[in-house]
């Protein structure tokens, strides 16, 4: 009886021993985390990652939980959160391990200083006026960078945070920031300083102040499109000056985004939303040399065929001719 008693307990331990791997190998082919499981008192606790037997901290319990969740596609926030709090030390390691305290200072205020100039470039996109709107944001974002390439003490920041990984994120930032500063021309609009708009650009506002505030003031009193023509009358002159101020400034290379953009809105006022035209100075020159080419060739042709004609009444006959009409006389005689 006690035989039966015992061969009975032995085969069902090899049962529950071949159940027991064949769910462990079950979970490896779905891609969780192969862990052994041991008996700790009277629950059944996962072992620690890398194979080892042995209980696990409760953060690194959470930590284990997190990533069985992540791999099955169902991460809350509780676990999100608890995996975050249990590498919150280990992060500050690298954090410190990776940059000094003086060298993140600088890198916070370089951060600070281009999402402030990203800022107001986009908020002055449309209409451009990243010249006369961005120029303080951008000398603090170049003097923010100048720090960073410079040594603190005895930290090299520049050597911690420009080259120290493949990804380069703040080279990136400076290039990409400078290449739209450059492209803009923005320095061609500024004094020699930089720091201020320079004499022609003053004036260039000032005229399309004059233009705009006319538009304005005729559109308003008369806005019905066949009324228009009045306002072409009246702004024609501050549409003309401000034109010519315009070329002086291109032929002086003293051009920049914000005033380029300007004169184009402007023109697409005066000739597309107000139908206004401006006559050409030289249009009577070109109509008369247009005429002066379109007749040339009757003129041509005429001068030939009158003077082939005076050709004709000029002809002078030969004198053997003569001489043998004069024998034919004295025969005749």
């Amino acid at each position: 009886m006690v035989g039966v008693v015992l061969w009975s307990g032995l085969c069902l331990a090899l049962l529950l021993r071949a159940a027991v791997g064949d769910h462990n190998s079950s979970e490896y082919s779905h891609g969780a985390a192969a862990s052994v499981v041991v008996m700790v008192g009277r629950s059944w606790e996962p072992a620690r990652w890398g194979g080892e037997d042995g209980p696990m901290s409760p953060g690194l319990r959470e930590v284990r939980s997190a990533a069985a969740a992540s791999a099955s596609g169902e991460v809350s926030d509780s676990a999100a959160a608890g995996w975050m709090s249990g590498v919150a030390g280990d992060w500050e390691v690298l954090q410190d391990q990776a940059v000094s305290q003086i060298c993140r200072q600088m890198l916070v205020h370089f951060g600070d200083a281009s999402s402030a100039l990203v800022r107001c470039a986009v908020k002055s996109a449309r209409p451009v006026r990243i010249c006369e709107k961005c120029n303080s944001h951008f000398h603090h974002f170049w003097d923010a960078f100048a720090n960073l390439s410079k040594d603190a003490g005895n930290e090299s920041c520049s050597r911690q945070l420009l080259r120290s990984d493949r990804l380069q994120i703040v080279l990136k930032t400076r290039n990409f920031l400078q290449q739209m500063w450059t492209d803009s021309q923005c320095d061609a609009c500024l004094n020699e300083n930089k720091t201020a708009p320079s004499i022609e650009s003053i004036i260039f506002k000032k005229m399309l102040n004059e233009s705009l505030n006319c538009f304005e003031f005729y559109s308003s009193k008369h806005p019905a499109p066949s009324n228009y023509s009045d306002l072409c009358t009246k702004c024609k002159g501050s549409y003309i000056n401000l034109t010519e101020c315009y070329i002086r400034m291109e032929k002086d290379n003293k051009l920049c985004i914000d005033i380029i953009d300007s004169m184009n809105l402007t023109r697409q006022l005066w000739s597309t939303t107000y139908n206004c035209t401006v006559r050409c100075s030289d249009t009577i020159p070109v109509i008369a040399v247009s005429t002066f080419l379109l007749f040339l060739p009757v003129i041509f042709y005429l001068s030939s065929f009158l003077h082939s004609e005076q050709k004709k009444l000029k002809l002078i006959e030969p004198k053997r001719l003569k001489h043998c009409n004069s024998s034919s006389s004295s025969i005749a005689h």
